[in-house]
């Protein structure tokens, strides 16, 4: 494998969505910093996650769509020309990206964490539940990953943004209803259940399918120009 060429245009990806991925973590910090300092407010609570869930779904929506785009702009063939096959290719869009969504993610994750650990007056127990969507987030950034690297289509990519993201708000409220989720929400402890894993492990085995099925579908390409 071509290494350095694949870091190389994992670094261009990088480099064209710095500043996106900056005020990204301002825009989040500063929105956990108000949820704090408004004392656990239920309304605070409930705009803050919003918001979050905004921001995360916005920056992994907004680098793959600018890898769908380099067909459109003839910036695809380009990058066929150099010394690089349709593996390294993929493996330079997919590992670009979620290094991208990542830097985002991680710290953002456990700025909530601490904000609800440090918080007086925000049960911890609702920690099971942020984790849990939270990797929801990142699972449903590998399918905007996937439909964008497979379909190399910028409007196939926006639409599936769009009900991802509306298809959180109906997951996050079946999760709620889960007894052993929602029942524990107001638990001034962290409680881990057995329904927690089985959510994080079901996320986490989709996300390693939907990876799989992507390097499947770009290893039958015959052109990728």
């Amino acid at each position: 494998m071509n290494i350095a060429m694949v870091c190389r245009l994992i670094w261009k990806d990088w480099y064209l969505n710095k500043a996106g991925i900056l005020a990204s973590l301002i825009g989040g910090v500063a929105t956990l910093a108000l949820v704090a300092a408004m004392h656990a407010s239920q309304v605070a609570l409930i705009m803050g996650m919003i918001v979050l869930v905004t921001i995360l779904i916005g920056m992994g929506a907004m680098v793959m769509i600018s890898a769908a785009s380099e067909r459109r702009q003839m910036t695809l063939p380009f990058v066929m020309s150099l010394p690089i096959s349709y593996w390294e290719y993929t493996i330079s869009k997919i590992a670009g990206g979620f290094l991208i969504f990542f830097a985002l993610w991680v710290p953002l994750v456990a700025a909530i964490v601490a904000t609800i650990l440090l918080t007086p007056g925000i049960p911890h127990g609702l920690i099971p539940f942020v984790l849990i969507m939270a990797v929801e987030i990142l699972m449903t950034t590998c399918l905007i990953t996937v439909v964008s690297v497979t379909t190399e289509s910028h409007g196939w990519t926006v639409a599936v943004a769009q009900l991802g993201a509306i298809g959180l708000n109906g997951i996050g409220w079946s999760i709620v209803r889960l007894p052993q989720i929602g029942g524990w929400m107001r638990s001034p402890t962290v409680r881990w259940s057995g329904t927690a894993t089985a959510l994080l492990l079901a996320e986490l085995a989709l996300i390693v399918l939907m990876l799989a099925v992507t390097f499947v579908v770009q290893a039958r390409k015959k052109d990728f120009l």
